[in-house]
């Protein structure tokens, strides 16, 4: 079978298993002089991306603070955040935003919510922590390009009154969780610079998709200074360098990460395309190898070569590898859109009809729901 090489940049959309202590030192690694435009970037301050603008402060104001327990305070604000008959947030991926821009605009990712949900409940006397999830390796497609996540959420709590002991903590955890609610996954408190970090990384993923290089690398750049142990946006970086064409900077840099974590995969899957794009055969294939063998049980493994494959119009092969994804895992929609997809590019409506409709049925979002009974309507006109 034909290997379809692809691109693996880490974006925060839902971080990314990283070394809290190994931090890397990237300065000789930072390559300012191919990127001079970079420096005429306007880059979001911590103090922009969590500030709140005058909407915002009024809904503080005026509806949380009508209540004075801060347990009633706590419920409301993450009663707001998903009921869509009232504050109507939707999920968007791409919504990589500031806070004031996430409540005004009403379109959040899992990142651009919880640095919502963080000021609000900060502004509302709330105590408030993030949380990174060890999330196994998840990828989406996006402009042609496989987007390995992470994920992120936020558990508001209470504040501590002196003198009193509580046994057990009251909090709630605030999540757009793209991943079945019936698994438990591990998670770690994380602070605001890697917060930062990671939204930093998502905005130059951002650039890099749209085909901004220097605007990629004045994020990127910014991320790795604000938390270096966020290996993240250091293998973003030696992405941004490979599709620069600055070759040795990117094998350097993904070195850089692999003396650290030797056993990343993201890692050494770019170092292999890296590789093959330098003839350099025996390296990638034996990389290759070793990668493919340790992601077989991965059902997104096998989505991520459905959406290649299809997306080359190789349909019999997408559907094979969504076939295998479900098998491994089979309650999650986009596994079923992607053979409904498939289907469709083959002709079989009635096929595509029926995978719309599981799609459907194990979408977590109302509006993803909408969107596939919409495809379902217009199939069944045909």
């Amino acid at each position: 079978m034909k290997r379809y090489i692809f691109t693996l940049i880490f974006i925060l959309l839902s971080g990314c298993k990283s070394t809290d202590n190994s931090h890397v030192d990237i300065r000789p690694h930072l390559l300012d002089f191919a990127f001079e435009s970079g420096n005429d970037v306007a880059i979001e301050t911590p103090e922009e991306i969590f500030q709140l603008g005058e909407n915002a402060n009024q809904y503080v104001t005026q509806l949380l603070f009508t209540h004075p327990d801060p347990v009633k305070r706590m419920k409301q604000i993450v009663r707001d955040m998903f009921d869509r008959t009232d504050f109507n947030l939707l999920y968007d991926g791409k919504a990589n935003t500031v806070a004031n821009d996430t409540f005004n605009n009403k379109m959040a990712n899992c990142l651009s919510l919880s640095i919502l949900t963080y000021a609000l409940a900060s502004k509302a006397h709330l105590d408030v922590e993030f949380q990174e999830i060890e999330i196994p390796e998840y990828w989406t497609r996006r402009k042609g390009r496989s987007l390995l996540n992470g994920h992120i959420n936020l558990r508001i709590s209470p504040p501590e009154k002196a003198g009193t002991l509580h046994l057990t903590k009251r909090s709630v955890v605030v999540d757009f969780d793209p991943f079945s609610p019936k698994k438990v996954l591990p998670a770690k408190e994380v602070g605001k610079a890697r917060v930062l970090a990671m939204f930093y990384n998502n905005k130059g993923a951002d650039a890099m998709l749209d085909g901004d290089y220097n605007t990629a690398y004045a994020y990127l750049k910014e991320s790795i200074l604000t938390d270096a142990s966020f290996q993240a946006s250091i293998i973003n970086l030696g992405i941004l360098y490979r599709m620069t064409n600055h070759y040795d900077w990117a094998e350097n840099t993904y070195k850089q990460v692999l003396a650290l974590d030797p056993g990343n995969l993201t890692t050494l899957e770019n170092l292999a395309v890296l590789y093959n794009m330098r003839g350099e055969t025996k390296k990638y294939q034996k990389i290759m190898t070793e990668v493919d063998a340790r992601r077989r049980s991965n059902p997104y493994f096998h989505y991520i070569r459905g959406e290649e494959n299809r997306e080359s119009g190789a349909y019999r092969i997408a559907i094979s590898h969504y076939q295998r994804a479900i098998r491994l895992e089979n309650d999650k929609h986009e596994f079923y859109f992607g053979l409904a997809k498939s289907y469709a590019a083959l002709g079989d409506v009635t096929a595509s009809e029926k995978y719309l409709r599981r799609a459907k049925r194990f979408a977590p979002f109302d509006d993803e729901k909408s969107r596939y009974q919409s495809k379902i309507d217009l199939l069944s006109k045909l």
